[in-house]
């Protein structure tokens, strides 16, 4: 699952050499149905993957061999390219061989008998065994990620060997995941065209030619797509009954099919067609995908924002006031705009953050159009302004030009150079308050405790392996809707007051295990300290919003969690150094805990001495 690659042989170290040559021997024997589990380097053809096994003084000689010249300072990937390059080229001695025998396969065939010279036997995993292997791993571990990405089985190894521990849970494991043997072998290959798909879709907008790849690869599957679209359609007319809502299991079992991989590989080629400027193809992209409501739910949000920036921007024209045919286009078009943030307003599957951000654009819209006050959409989920937190100033000293990379340093208090959160603990320690920087590792630690039981509930499907370190759906929007009763029911438990056992009980059971959230460095103490500050209400309040949308909200938690000893006195912080701004699910956690009671300000950290400011 790790190695697809060429291996030296004698690189080798398991067991002694004889060992190690009489294993690869008999794995390279053919089987009776003529395959096998190995093949060696009779049957090299990957040039470059070859030359990559030699070390770099191999691969200099060679160069120096072959009347390479500047090889100074070049890397491994640099000498292959040049080693080959010279390889295809007709030397003086080729023009007395024959035309057959000097064909550039040839020429590389000869390259490949050198590199044998050096590395001596070779082996490879036949590709045949390999996609074998890969399948039963998929089907096992439930994982779409595609070889050598993937740590599952390395985990269950070191769990094997008692290096990680992980939850205690009933596995409870799925039969009925896949339809058919033909549905395992089309989502497999179609999960790797939209792995492809998506190296094409993030290489840097000035390379088209990658965005072009990835555009030529969807259109190869938009005629399968289509096809089932037209077919959700039909099944959708046929049931008696409307959709509502999530259905748990069933959606989770939907990201394991065909269908669910085609989605992906639409929703990479939209990004394509934005990158190409082919405006017109991404709005129809965006809209079949939006047109089904069975595949990748909570990227709805993203698709309207996205279709509203085109019609407002790019897919209207640009003309004069003057010429009223073309501002009567703009108006139809930014007509499409406003009853393209309505729907996403009405659509249960957008969260928060884009509910935002569409009701503003909504509100623009409609003035640009001149909707009267009494005529402006309304809705209960709008959200057109965000509370803002206080803001608190405090001054440090930065270290400046240290060479190296990532976030300043600033000197701290006991004279250790320290982090911009460090340094504003400092600061509010000098205001009687003790704290911890921790951003979203606390509230997920405490959410994880306090619904460890109801976490890892025995839900087929979805605890399929004993080496888990959370439910498969747990970043899903079905994770509620499958669990809607018992969570609901723990967060009146919580609101009452009622969760200090349930929190000892967790951590002292779970502790050291690898589990989803969990910061073990935080002590229980602690974590007693943090939820009864915050007490039940607003302690279920905060997991309510996790356990709703645990993919989008566990992230974007304020910095700091501060407290003054011996009082019922709680805040959190978000911390901004110089030319730093709040980001949106930043600036959203701050609307919610302002919401629910809880004290929460933005802590500026600037540079300078606050006797200068007093």
């Amino acid at each position: 699952m790790r190695k697809h690659s060429w291996i030296r042989v004698s690189s080798i170290k398991y067991g002694d050499d004889y060992v190690v040559n009489q294993a690869c021997a008999a794995l390279c024997r053919p089987t009776a149905d003529g395959g096998s589990f190995l093949i060696n380097e009779s049957q090299l053809d990957d040039c470059n993957g070859a030359l990559m096994l030699l070390v770099s003084s191999e691969l200099k000689d060679m160069a120096k061999k072959r009347g390479i010249k500047q090889i100074t300072g070049k890397t491994k990937e640099v000498l292959c390219e040049m080693i080959t390059k010279t390889a295809k080229q007709r030397t003086v001695t080729s023009f007395f061989k024959k035309k057959n025998d000097d064909s550039p396969n040839n020429r590389l065939g000869e390259l490949n008998e050198d590199v044998v010279k050096i590395t001596g036997p070779m082996v490879k995993l036949d590709p045949v065994a390999a996609e074998l292997f890969e399948r039963i791993h998929m089907i096992f571990f439930r994982t779409q990620s595609g070889s050598g990405l993937d740590n599952t089985m390395k985990q269950a190894v070191l769990a094997l060997i008692g290096q990680i521990k992980f939850p205690q849970y009933t596995v409870s494991r799925s039969g009925d995941l896949f339809a058919s043997r033909e549905d395992v072998i089309q989502f497999k290959n179609l999960m790797k065209v939209g792995t492809e798909m998506a190296n094409f879709r993030h290489a840097p907008v000035k390379e088209s030619e990658q965005h072009k790849k990835g555009w030529e690869l969807y259109q190869a599957h938009s005629g399968a797509w289509s096809n089932h679209i037209e077919a959700l359609g039909r099944a959708a007319s046929r049931s008696a009954t409307p959709r509502a809502g999530i259905s748990g299991m069933e959606y989770w079992k939907r990201r394991f099919t065909p269908g669910y991989a085609l989605s992906r590989i639409v929703e990479h080629a939209a990004h394509c067609a934005a990158a190409l400027k082919k405006y017109e193809d991404e709005e129809k992209i965006l809209r079949s995908l939006l047109s089904q409501q069975t595949y990748r739910l909570n990227k709805r949000g993203e698709w309207y924002e996205r279709l509203v920036i085109l019609y407002n921007n790019h897919l209207r024209p640009r003309a004069s006031a003057k010429d009223k045919e073309a501002m009567s286009q703009i108006r139809q078009w930014m007509q499409l705009a406003r009853d393209t943030c309505i729907m996403a307003l009405n659509d249960e599957h957008v969260h928060r953050v884009v509910i935002h951000n569409l009701s503003q654009q909504l509100r623009k819209i409609e003035a640009k159009l001149g909707v009267t006050e009494d005529g402006q959409y309304e809705n209960d989920r709008m959200c057109l302004e965000w509370k803002d937190a206080p803001e608190h100033t405090v001054y440090g000293v930065r270290i400046k030009d240290r060479g190296r990379r990532g976030p300043s340093l600033w000197d701290g208090d006991d004279g250790i150079p320290c982090s911009v959160e460090t340094l504003a603990l400092w600061r509010y320690k000098e205001n009687g308050y003790v704290g911890m920087h921790l951003e979203n590792a606390l509230v997920t630690t405490l959410f994880t405790l306090l619904f460890w039981d109801v976490i890892f509930s025995p839900i087929p499907g979805v605890l399929d392996t004993e080496y888990q370190s959370c439910p498969l759906d747990m970043f899903a929007p079905s994770f509620y809707a499958s669990r809607k009763e018992a969570i609901d029911r723990r967060l009146d438990e919580i609101a009452s007051g009622k969760f200090a056992d349930q929190l000892v009980l967790s951590y002292n059971s779970g502790n050291g295990t690898a589990c989803v959230g969990v910061s073990w460095d935080i002590t229980v103490r602690n974590l007693l300290t943090v939820a009864e500050c915050l007490g039940g209400r607003r302690l279920s309040a905060i997991c309510s919003v996790l356990a709703k949308e645990y993919s989008v909200k566990s992230s974007g938690f304020p910095d700091l969690c501060l407290w003054k000893p011996g009082t019922p006195e709680i805040m959190f912080a978000e911390v901004k150094g110089p030319n730093d701004k709040l980001s949106e699910t930043q600036r959203d956690w701050i609307d919610i805990l302002i919401e629910i009671g809880v004290d929460v300000e933005v802590c500026l950290v600037r540079e300078g001495d606050a006797r200068d400011f007093e």
